[in-house]
Order: C-alpha cells, then structure tokens, then sequence
C-alpha cells in the first residue's frame, strides 16, 4: 500500500521544482489531515500566491509595462464532454501529452466539488444551442497539483454539422488581474536609464532576446560574433538586442557571457577531473592568465583553490 506522507512529499518537490523554475501557477490541494506536511502545504500555497503576485512571470522582472498574459487554458470537447482539441500551453499546465488527453472526459482532470459544479451547470447549459457561463473550477495536473481559476465556458452549435461543442478557456496572468484597463498590453517598454523611453520590443523582439540568451548558454566556448553582426543574424537591429537585453536580463551581453563562462567553470573543477587547461577550452577563455584573473576577481580565490 503507497505510503499517503510520501506521496505528499513528492507534490511537494514537483512544486518546489516548478517554483524553481518560474512557474508560480500551482498550487496544493489541501488535506484532512493536521500534521507537520498539511501545515507546510499551506504555507507552501501562500508563499507561492505571494510571489505570483508580487514578481512578473518569466524574465520580466526588471521590465517597464511587461505583457501580463501568460499562459491560456483552452479544451474544445464534444456535449458529453469528451476532450476534441487541446492547445500546447493547456498541455503545459496540466503537465500532460495531448495524446494522453484527447478522448478524455473533462470532468476526470477536476477534483470532486468541481466535478459535481460542472454536472450541475452543464445539464442546463446544454439545453440550449448557444450559452455561457462562467465557472470556478479546480483541475488535478498529471504530477497531482491543483490548478484553480474561473473559467469561460462557451456552448454552440459546430458549422459542420457535428452537433453541439463546449469550449472552456481560462487566462492565466502574472499579476495585477483584472487589467484596470481591460485589455492586456501588447508591447514593452524598455528604458535605457529610468528618465525616457528609447525602444520598443514588441513579443517577438522579446523572443529573439530570449534567443541570443539561450545561444549564448549553448555556446560558452564560443566567441560571439560583433553586436551588429549577432543583430542582422538573429533579425533584430544592434540598439534593440543591446538595450533589450540588458533590460531583461539586467547586465550587457559581454558580462552576461563572462559570467555564464565563469560559472561553468567553476562548476566543472568542483565536480569533475577535468584539468584546468580543458575547462579553459570548454569555456572559450583566450589565455590561463586570463581565465585565472577573471576567476579570482570573480570568487575571490584562484581556480587551483578548490581542488584538494
């Protein structure tokens, strides 16, 4: 018989590992049970609605009038409620495949109150040919977290003759929900200083920002071509991907990557037997005397001082 304190543990873990990594839309469902790890749960849920409140989703921390629209959930199911069409972030969110997720009923992804909440709505609902509603509803993800959020359900009659459809979306945001303005910005303001505004990223100038980030982490042996060349290669101009950047990620480009490469060293003469002289070639440093200056001014001690 499973052990119930370890299976609470582990959805613990899965929410911390998602918290890690930036994603404070999760949260526990509570139990009956009053011990030490209800008590965490708890505490765990108020942390994390604290942080989604207070900080802006994925790498926009430091950016001016940052998009809020996140994620969406989005299921087109037949009237019985059998799931048709998913898009890729409701697979994301519920931490499931969407072959594993087509052909299922709605109603075995919601906890128990949600499931009686949609029985009881939804009988009414599909009596007429077009309707909706708005319901608060709790879906259980594949690793076990509770995802809760009022949701838009939509009844109508297919064009092609397939009979009646529902399709339920719901909107995540980062914070500030609702917008006070009603409708989410679409672009982002990004400052060099804090006086003027001097460019604008649209989403996909953030996305190439994003892209010369991932490069660069892929990269560190590598030397990065000049700003205006990196620029024309990734489809940006030079003063974008330069202040965009910075924006973003809070440091120009050149320090970003002589801070990644100083990191990876460091992680590789802790915890592997490569000699100095190959971690200087897998992290792209001209020179030792170089590497050992940038090193020390970096960690305060010489490479050589931490291995026994």
């Amino acid at each position: 018989m499973p052990n119930s304190d370890d299976f609470r543990v582990g959805r613990i873990q899965k929410m911390l590992l998602e918290m890690a990594k930036g994603n404070f839309f999760y949260s526990l469902e509570p139990s009956d049970k009053n011990d030490n790890i209800a008590s965490l749960v708890v505490l765990l849920n108020m942390v994390s609605e604290e942080i989604r409140a207070a900080f802006i989703h994925q790498g926009f921390t430091n950016a001016h009038n940052t998009p809020q629209c996140i994620i969406q959930l989005s299921l087109l199911m037949d009237s019985k409620g059998i799931i048709e069409m998913v898009t890729s972030g409701s697979c994301s969110l519920l931490s499931i495949l969407p072959k594993e997720i087509i052909g299922k009923n709605i109603t075995d992804l919601m906890t128990k109150a949600s499931q009686e909440v949609w029985s009881k709505k939804m009988v009414k609902h599909l009596k007429k040919d077009r309707s909706e509603l708005v319901l608060f509803l709790e879906f259980i993800t594949n690793d076990g977290l509770l995802l809760a959020k009022d949701c838009q359900i939509s009844v109508y009659q297919a064009l092609d003759g397939s009979g009646q459809k529902i399709l339920l979306n719901s909107v995540f945001f980062s914070k500030g929900e609702p917008f006070e303005t009603g409708l989410p910005k679409k672009k982002l303001k990004v400052t060099k200083g804090i006086k003027e505004h001097k460019v604008t990223l649209t989403p996909e100038d953030i996305q190439i920002i994003r892209d010369v980030h991932d490069m660069i982490i892929n990269n560190l042996e590598r030397d990065l071509p000049k700003l205006n060349d990196l620029a024309r290669q990734m489809g940006t101009n030079e003063y974008k991907l330069k202040y965009g950047f910075k924006q973003l990620y809070g440091t120009t480009i050149f320090r970003f990557l002589i801070k990644e490469r100083l990191r990876k060293a460091r992680t590789l003469i802790q915890h592997s037997t490569l000699t100095i002289k190959q971690v200087i070639q897998m992290t792209g440093f001209k020179s030792k005397t170089h590497f050992s200056r940038a090193f020390k001014d970096k960690y305060g001690m010489p490479p050589t001082d931490l291995r026994p």
